[in-house]
This record gives structure tokens, sequence and C-alpha cells, in this order.
């Protein structure tokens, strides 16, 4: 009997609290009557070309009332053009507890112009509202009253741009045109950098039309946009050819274009035991024309040296070693000869490897050759925003061989838009081996690209930049160390 009246005390006891808990809970989603109000950060906007990714507006409303059922609410928010009472307007459902939503310069001058078809540079008058749904049978949706803005956009500059032009790397071909990478962090920039040859060139916003395109304005400092055929077609001229840098922003209608130093040599070929004194081509870099890779399986070990044309005529400049028989290594030295101004062979030093597979880089600005064998990463690794894990470098995104060959790899998945490098081996500390681009924010070409590689960290750290979500094939060969990033 004691025990039954201790078990009535202690429920007794316990069950006020339980009432308060339960009675708070349902206070939390009983909305009370409160009304349904929107409100606008911003009324008057001249939205920012130069600032495309700025927050222009934020709406946001209070949680409006579920008239004590408890119930769920959600959110229907619209905006339109006013005086057309919400038809063709932007219709965006809410979930619970999402009180606001907010539109970047970018994207409420796409609405503009896309959607309500406002000419750039006019102002506009735009008006929102937002319906609570409760969802409980007995209670209707809620409509808040009408907010209006004013709003004045500008006319979108291309986010891509070519290069064409008899000094350009295909011609006047705007079918191959030669694809620029934006700037990051710059609105309406550009920039490239590689070999142009003496002639004259110009810029087109898509390959295959030569029109719109970015002609020479008032002065070599100064863009034309050019719209139709009856537009002045003055061209940028190229005095010489060699290694340039073009950099550019079609929004302030501005370019520089920068002779950079060029190497003495364009071409250079591999020879020696290994090829069987066949000559084999070196890569140049794509952003540094002074240094030049060879890359390959070099079984047959022995001998070799490096030509500067595929001959062996007397005239032919020789790249050697400063001691006969040097051994593979890294920062080794470098020296020109050629019989011509040794007669008889004297001096005609070459380095001797083992054999193996070999990646060669040499760089005529200091005259030194890193010779060093190569063993193959077993995997390699997708790092930065736009891959599946970000920037989890211990949880990077891997790679998938391609059947036996120990230098291929493929993906197939969905990227992000962002960054995005190669690791060769996930080091915590960053400090491991990587896969680059060959400049920073370089956007893919959708076709085989060189990549730089860089041991003990990234150094400089250029990555690609993803500009469309979406599914991506990626081939690698490390090797050579080139890449496809294709979007499907």
């Amino acid at each position: 009997m004691k025990t039954l009246y201790n078990l009535i005390i202690g429920i007794l006891l316990v069950l006020p609290s339980l009432l308060v808990s339960c009675k708070d809970d349902y206070m939390e989603t009983n909305l009370g009557n409160q009304p349904l109000v929107m409100s606008a950060s911003e009324q008057d906007i001249l939205l920012d070309i130069t600032a495309p990714q700025s927050n222009a507006v934020t709406f946001q409303w209070t949680s409006g009332s579920s008239f004590n059922t408890n119930a769920a609410i959600t959110y229907t928010f619209e905006l339109g053009l006013s005086g057309r009472n919400f038809a063709n307007s932007i219709k965006v459902e809410q979930a619970q507890g999402k009180n606001s939503i907010s539109y970047s310069t970018a994207e409420i001058n796409a609405i503009l112009l896309n959607q309500f078809g406002v000419t750039p540079g006019v102002e506009a008058e735009l008006e929102a509202r937002v319906t609570a749904v409760v969802h409980h049978e007995s209670v209707a949706p809620q409509v808040s009253e009408v907010v209006r803005i004013k709003v004045t956009g500008y006319r979108p500059v291309s986010s891509t741009l070519y290069i064409i032009g008899d000094a350009a790397p295909n011609g006047w071909d705007a079918n191959e045109a030669t694809k620029m990478n934006t700037v990051s962090g710059a609105a309406g920039g550009f920039v490239w950098q590689g070999k142009l040859k003496a002639g004259s060139l110009k810029f087109i916003t898509t390959p295959g039309q030569f029109l719109p395109s970015y002609n020479k304005g008032s002065d070599n400092t100064k863009l034309f946009f050019r719209e139709s055929e009856s537009g002045p077609d003055d061209k940028f001229v190229i005095p010489t050819t060699g290694i340039y840098k073009i950099s550019m922003n079609i929004i302030n209608l501005t370019i520089h274009i920068e002779a950079l130093d060029a190497p003495e040599y364009s071409e250079l070929w591999f020879v020696g035991n290994p090829t069987g004194w066949s000559f084999k081509p070196m890569a140049a870099d794509a952003s540094d024309p002074f240094i030049f890779y060879y890359h390959a399986n070099l079984s047959a070990g022995g001998e070799f040296k490096i030509a500067t044309q595929a001959s062996f005529d007397q005239s032919t400049v020789f790249l050697r070693p400063a001691t006969n028989g040097q051994a593979a290594g890294k920062n080794l030295s470098v020296v020109k000869w050629s019989e011509s101004e040794r007669p008889g062979g004297a001096n005609d030093y070459k380095w001797n490897i083992t054999g193996g597979v070999y990646k060669i880089r040499l760089d005529i600005r200091d005259m030194k050759i890193d010779i060093v064998p190569f063993t193959p990463y077993p995997m390699i690794y997708l790092v930065g925003d736009a891959s599946p894990n970000g920037w989890d470098i211990g949880n990077a995104t891997p790679m998938v061989a391609v059947g036996s060959d120990p230098y291929k790899f493929t993906w197939t998945g969905t990227l992000n838009t962002g960054e995005l490098k190669f690791s060769c081996d996930k080091k915590s500390d960053w400090n491991g081996d990587w896969f680059l681009a060959g400049q920073a924010a370089m956007e893919p070409s959708g076709d085989i690209e060189k990549m730089m590689f860089s041991a003990n960290g990234a150094n400089p750290d250029n990555k690609w930049k993803i500009t469309t979500a979406g599914t991506y094939i990626i081939e690698l060969e490390q090797l050579q160390q080139t890449v496809k990033i294709r979007k499907q």
C-alpha cells in the first residue's frame, strides 16, 4: 500500500512539468494571430554592373498565423511588374521557417531583361507579395500587402571572349578562335598569355560569330564594341612575333597588350640513345615559353642531348651538360655547344641515364635541367569547392584508374561552380604534390590541356575555374601532364 502511495505522489509531482513542457512546445508552432507583413531592404535600386554577385535586395516577412491549429506554414513569394496584377510573375515556393528571399545584382538584372522585357537603363517598378499556406483544411491562405520597389538595370556583357586575327594562334577562323580566361573577382575582366604572330587581331564573344566584336577604339588602350557591319572595324596590330600578355575589361572598355621576354629558341628536340638517335620534340610550357618538357619511357637508357633544330647539321646548336656523362638529377647546369664552334666534336658532352620512365624539365632562361625518374601516383584526387567534397583534403574525391595503364585516370560526376585542382597524395598539411592549371582562374577549354606539376605544396597555386555547374567528364594523364575537363 505504501508503494502505491509513493507511485501516485511521484506522478502528481511530475505531471505539472510535463504539462508546462507540452504547452511550451505547442506555443513554438502556434503562431497566434499575427498578421502576414512583408518588407524590402531597398526601395530604389541602381544595379551595379561591376558587382554582379553583390546582394541587390532582400524581401522578408513575418510568419503569419496558424490560427491555433498548430499546423505547418509554407510560403509562395511572387515578384512581377507593377500594373500587371502578377501576370507572368516570378513564383518561388519557400519551405516552413523560410521567411526571406534575396536576389543578387546579376539575378535581378536577368529577371528585368529576360522575364519582364525591361530595356536596360530604364527604371522599372516591381511589386512583390507573399502567400502563407497553413497546412490545415480549415484555414484559408493569407496574402500580404503588396510591396513595391524601383529598379534600374544594365545591359550585361559577355561572360566569354575569344581572339581572332592573323596574329592569333588560330588565325581568322572564328570557329577555332582562341579562348581568353576570365579574371577572378573582376567583372568584365579577361586575360590571356601566349604566342602571337606579327599581324592584326580583334575579339569576338561567341565562336563562329564575327559579331558582336571588340575592336580597337580611339587608341591602343581603348576598346570599341562593334555590334553591326556598319561599325568601324579597326584592329589591334602586333608588330612582331613573340610572347604577349593581353589584359582587358569589356565593362571599362580598356585593354593592355604587353610584349613579354621571348626565349632564344621556340622549339627544342630530345635526341640520343633512348630514342635510337631520332629527334623527338619537347613540349613548350603553355604559360612560360622558356620552359620545355620531355616525359617518356626511356627504357633503353644511355646518352642524350638536346637540339635546337631536328638536324645533325654542323650549324645546329646543342644543349648539353657541363661535364660528360652527367647522370640524372635536379637543377643541373646546361651549356650550349655546336660543332661549328668546336670542330671535330670536342666537348660534345651528353647526359647518361639508366633505363626507366623520366620527366625532364629544361629552363633555358636559367640554363638548368631536371632529369627525374618518375613513379606514377597510385591515385589522383579532386580538391576544391567545385568538387563533390570541397576543400576537405582528407576526404578528397578519388578518380578512377583506366585499365592497366598506370598513368591514366578518369572521373564522371557533378562539379559545382568554383575552383578545382588535383592532389596526388592527399597530404593533410597541403604540402603534398599537385597537378595545377597553367594559369590562375583558368576555365577548362573542353579539350586536352597541359597541367603544371608542383611538389611539396601548390606553388603557384593555379586552379581551374568552373563557371557552370553540371555533369563533367575528366580525363587525366599524369606522365604527359595533360587533362581534359569536358561538360556533358
